[in-house]
């Protein structure tokens, strides 16, 4: 690697350096798809919702001093060292951050739910040419120093004096030399899918009385609001029991599972033929709103739950409970079975088995060992905020729900 000084770190937004950059990380992650389509579904990605939201209206209104900082945001290395014979020969290593609102409770507030900005890393990729110069890690470095610049702002609003940094790591615990704390969740797969189905779902379906309804788009805003009241309520149950954590979590909102449904619609299109598909549902809601969201992952011919939410009256009673979790999955069975797609994914924190013994009994009479608690490839780890460290943050809702 060339002396420090020659190395400049600069956030972009041009598109056809964004072009170039996923053409050259798309040979690690364009899985199925070609590489001009990955690139082309990565600027999709990048358009949706979620990665313009500073463009809202209602969040420029809700956050004017600061609604800049929320959406898609492209970073690049370069090295002046080398010769400028392009626009992109001094660029060495890249990355991108998708910014979402939060929600936190610091130590001595009286728990008091406060915005939070939580920046997700992604897309970290240096060029077979350049690795082992450690490029990417000094990108890092000064990728924390650009936001920790943003918090520390002398009129920094809420948001950003909340800010939280997180990531998802391929390479076990390298980022911890930039600060980031590994917080790995494990996962669970049903490949027994009619088995499960008879043994757990107990064929509950057959009956179809439940009056529920499929998932389409954006047609359930209503459900998300239920989501937003049970984050906050976890929260600050989480803040009760660590009085001493900043506990964070990524606020629910409908614009990030549109995300995910823009991936799964792209991605389905390009591998039928001819690109005529009928677009999946996404999710089904039972009449009590009790709900399950899932995305269909066609690299991996998989259905991953990314939210399941379990209504407030079925929780007062276990035996009810467990009911609608019978329902919820006996739907999310069928969703994978209807497309061919081998297994049903879950985190451990979205549904964690030792809560709901009915259901781990189950899975362990039909699965391998190595189904359940499975490494997961998508490592979570985080950076605590100032006066924090690896035992004093928490952070809620640590699924794929969140993951970018």
């Amino acid at each position: 690697m060339s002396n420090t000084n020659s190395l400049i770190f600069e956030e972009y937004n041009d598109p056809e350096l964004i072009g170039y950059s996923h053409s050259q990380n798309g040979e690690a992650w364009k899985g199925i798809l070609s590489l001009e389509d990955y690139a082309a579904r990565e600027w999709t990605l990048g358009q949706s919702s979620i990665a313009q939201k500073q463009k809202s209206p209602e969040i420029q209104e809700k956050f004017p001093d600061c609604y800049q900082n929320l959406g898609i945001k492209y970073f690049m290395l370069k090295d002046l060292n080398l010769e400028a014979t392009s626009k992109t020969s001094q660029i060495v290593s890249s990355c991108e951050t998708l910014n979402r609102i939060g929600y936190c409770i610091r130590p001595g507030t009286n728990n008091t739910i406060e915005p939070s900005l939580v920046v997700c890393i992604g897309g970290v990729f240096t060029p077979e040419m350049h690795r082992r110069n450690g490029y990417a890690r000094v990108m890092i470095e000064k990728l924390n120093q650009h936001y920790d610049k943003i918090r520390d702002s002398p009129n920094a609003p809420p948001l950003l004096k909340n800010l939280v940094i997180n990531l998802y790591s391929e390479v076990d615990e390298y980022y911890e030399k930039v600060g980031y704390y590994s917080l790995h969740v494990p996962l669970h797969h049903v490949t027994a899918l009619d088995e499960f189905n008879e043994k757990f779902c107990n064929g509950y379906a057959m009956e179809q009385n439940d009056s529920g309804r499929l998932l389409g788009y954006d047609n359930y805003e209503d459900l998300v609001k239920l989501q937003d009241i049970e984050f906050k309520k976890n929260l600050l149950a989480s803040a009760k029991a660590h009085p001493d954590s900043f506990v964070f979590t990524v606020a629910p909102d409908i614009d990030i599972y549109k995300w995910f449904e823009d991936r799964d619609i792209f991605i389905q299109r390009k591998i039928t033929p001819n690109g005529s598909v009928k677009i999946p549902p996404f999710g089904y809601a039972l009449k009590d709103n009790s709900h399950i969201i899932w995305h269909h992952n066609w690299n991996n011919n998989l259905l991953v739950i990314i939210k399941l939410y379990i209504s407030e009256d079925a929780k007062k009673e276990k035996k009810k409970e467990e009911k609608v979790l019978r329902e919820l999955m006996f739907y999310a069975i069928e969703e994978t079975k209807a497309h061919n797609l081998t297994k049903l994914q879950f985190w451990d924190e979205e549904l964690p088995l030792k809560e709901f013994p009915t259901l781990q009994n189950t899975l362990s009479k039909l699965e391998h060992e190595s189904k359940l608690y499975a490494t997961n490839g998508s490592v979570s780890a985080v950076r605590p905020p100032i006066g924090f460290n690896k035992d004093t943050i928490v952070w809620e809702n640590n699924t794929k729900f969140c993951w970018f």
